[in-house]
């Protein structure tokens, strides 16, 4: 069967987090350049019921069972989450049956769509992206679908900000050379203030990305930023991930752990260690032997060595 839930796994912004992925793997309305599952192979903005609501409510009830009990239920993964056309329908289903918060992490490009935006209201949290203040730097920098425009996610952004203040946490991301100008940042400023975001989360590239090129900005350039907001804007790219619980929730096979924990995101040896609770040498060892049968591979990346899964 497949797999259409992950972790627990240690979130910065959000605690311990129960992944629900329901998209293929790349489907999505996008393709950034600083993606860390690699280059979209499906452009689309076509909702598609990928898998059974039904399904899905099955293998997380599973995962809660097997313990431990997770901050928040995520929906992200692989692709762009609000193209799956059950959404709205998994979410009350989730609600109905387990008391966890549910959380939308999206690309935000579907919320001009009324049914979308409805289906989104069913969740707790809902944390869209925006990255540019134009359509010149949205395309260069989020690549999207021919028929994605800048002016219909603004528009989608201003009008669920409107309506669910409360639930919105609203991500920014930086790469640098491409959208941190004096004037790219002004841009941007002004059109987070326009949709009356209530809250921005400044992030930029720290593990590898699609595109080989693309660089982190600093810590300082990330708080200088964060204070041209006039509402409350954190930078979340350096913050730690704590040890945690989430070590409980492995499957006892630490090299499945492993590279189902890199299937999803890049990590260091450090990151792979912190989140299990193993010590370090047992986790190097595992990754030397995952190393040599190629199952993974290794990038160095902002002065560490980030381990991924190889397609």
């Amino acid at each position: 069967m497949e797999k259409l839930v992950y972790g627990p796994v240690p979130s910065r912004r959000f605690g311990i987090s129960l992944g629900v992925d329901v998209v293929p793997f790349k489907v999505c309305t996008l393709d950034c350049t600083y993606c860390q599952l690699g280059h979209t192979t499906r452009h689309s903005t076509r909702r598609e019921l990928f898998v059974p609501v039904a399904r899905v409510v099955e293998q997380v009830g599973a995962a809660i069972s097997r313990g431990p009990i997770p901050d928040i239920i995520t929906f992200a993964g692989s692709g762009e989450p609000t193209l799956y056309s059950g959404l709205g329908e998994l979410a009350e289903e989730l609600r109905a049956t387990f008391s966890i918060p549910l959380l939308l992490i999206t690309n935000g490009t579907l919320l001009w769509q009324p049914e979308v935006a409805a289906e989104a209201a069913r969740f707790d949290l809902v944390a869209p992206s925006l990255d540019a203040g134009d359509e010149a730097t949205f395309r260069l920098l989020n690549r999207p679908a021919p028929e994605v425009t800048f002016q219909r996610l603004v528009e989608g952004l201003t009008s669920f900000a409107a309506c669910h203040p409360e639930k919105v946490r609203l991500e920014v991301f930086f790469v640098a050379g491409v959208n941190d100008s004096p004037e790219q940042v002004e841009a941007l400023v002004a059109t987070v203030t326009a949709i009356a975001a209530p809250r921005v989360e400044l992030n930029t590239a720290v593990r590898p990305t699609a595109d080989a090129s693309v660089r982190g900005v600093s810590a300082e350039f990330l708080a200088d930023v964060a204070r041209r907001f006039t509402c409350p804007a954190i930078p979340i790219a350096v913050s730690p991930i704590a040890a945690s619980r989430v070590a409980q929730s492995g499957t006892g096979d630490l090299r499945t752990d492993i590279l189902t924990t890199l299937a999803r995101r890049p990590c260091t040896a450090a990151d792979l260690s912190n989140s299990m609770a193993l010590h370090l040498p047992q986790v190097e060892t595992t990754l030397q032997v995952l190393l040599a049968e190629g199952k993974i591979a290794a990038e160095a990346r902002a002065n560490a060595l980030y381990y991924v899964l190889r397609p």
